[in-house]
């Protein structure tokens, strides 16, 4: 008996290789044998009458209103990389991407070597597109073939519950931004602003000298926050105490804002209440700073008739940042006797 290769018959009969593929693993062709990679379909076999769609009240006519000779080109059609991504909205990167993980396989042709799409990779692709619209990553669904339909509740569960996570870490930087954008308001001004204000209870984490070394960041303060969410600046504050001659030390303590955790006298906290708050703007070089902040609060202080405990703190809120040097805006907190 004579045998013909996949290829030779898909040419004899007008379909595609995989076509044929499909037809000897699903016992259509007599006869048919497969040996290593390759099947081997005898030569005077007929071309099987794709019936699969036929039952079930359908005429043998039509399939869902299509004509049927149309649902069996469409089976057999081929179509290259410019073909799906002007098709699908896709980009020939991202084919190229989803092949590299191993979503898609398509064909090459003999000769050109050229990408061979049929209407099953049409439909993986699609299948690809309405898991990517529920979150899943590239990785992810890679990772999904094979898994049992029965684990996709599982796997449905924790993506629900990873995306309800990232909800909340989204809603907390959006109250970050918010408080961000009430000081970008304020640097436009380019005047100190002071006001009486009841100082929030912060208490203290940590504490870092002036002179600290990079090699105490990590564990005097990246220790004592979470870095894929905090940044350092928003939970650092500068301590200065002074008198009417001016500051006499100066330390750097990391800090949280007390939400009512136990009770505050357990905790090591700042001085709060009734304090002069200042909000000024000042570049990273400026090496006066706290000579500023001593001489504009006493000012204050003179013009309106009040003292103060003896300290001051001083919160970086907002950075600009600048080709040489960078803009920040300061929030100094000045507790009133």
């Amino acid at each position: 008996m004579d045998y013909l290769t996949a290829n030779e018959t898909a040419l004899k009969w007008h379909i595609s290789s995989r076509m044929v593929a499909y037809y000897c693993k699903a016992g259509r062709i007599d006869g048919a044998v497969k040996k290593g990679k390759t099947w081997f379909i005898p030569a005077d076999a007929e071309k099987p009458v794709d019936g699969r769609n036929r039952g079930n009240g359908f005429k043998s006519e039509e399939i869902y209103g299509i004509p049927y000779a149309e649902n069996e080109r469409a089976l057999d059609s081929i179509y290259h990389t410019s073909d799906i991504a002007n098709s699908l909205g896709l980009t020939r990167e991202t084919l190229r991407y989803y092949e590299e993980m191993g979503l898609i396989t398509p064909k090459r042709s003999g000769d050109s070597k050229y990408r061979e799409f049929d209407l099953y990779d049409m439909t993986r692709i699609m299948a690809i597109d309405f898991l990517k619209k529920r979150g899943f990553t590239t990785a992810e669904i890679s990772a999904l073939q094979g898994t049992a339909a029965e684990d996709y509740a599982k796997i449905t569960q924790e993506k629900i519950s990873a995306i309800h996570e990232k909800i909340r870490d989204l809603t907390e930087m959006t109250k970050r931004l918010e408080h961000m954008r009430e000081f970008c308001e304020y640097t436009a001004q380019y005047q100190p602003a002071f006001s009486i204000e009841e100082l929030p209870v912060y208490y203290v984490v940590n504490t870092l000298g002036t002179g600290a070394s990079l090699d105490e960041y990590r564990d005097k303060v990246l220790a004592y926050l979470n870095v894929e969410k905090e940044d350092i600046l928003s939970n650092m504050v500068r301590v200065v105490t002074f008198d009417e001659n001016g500051y006499i030390t100066s330390g750097m303590y990391i800090v949280k804002p007390f939400h009512g955790e136990g009770s505050p006298e357990q905790k090591t906290v700042l001085e709060s209440g009734k304090s002069l708050h200042v909000l000024f703007t000042a570049d990273n070089r400026d090496q006066s700073i706290m000579e500023k902040m001593f001489r504009l609060c006493y000012e204050w202080a003179e013009q309106n008739g009040f003292s103060f405990r003896g300290m001051c703190y001083i919160f970086a809120r907002l950075v600009v940042l600048g080709e040489l040097t960078d803009q920040y805006c300061y929030e100094v907190w000045v507790p009133l006797k």
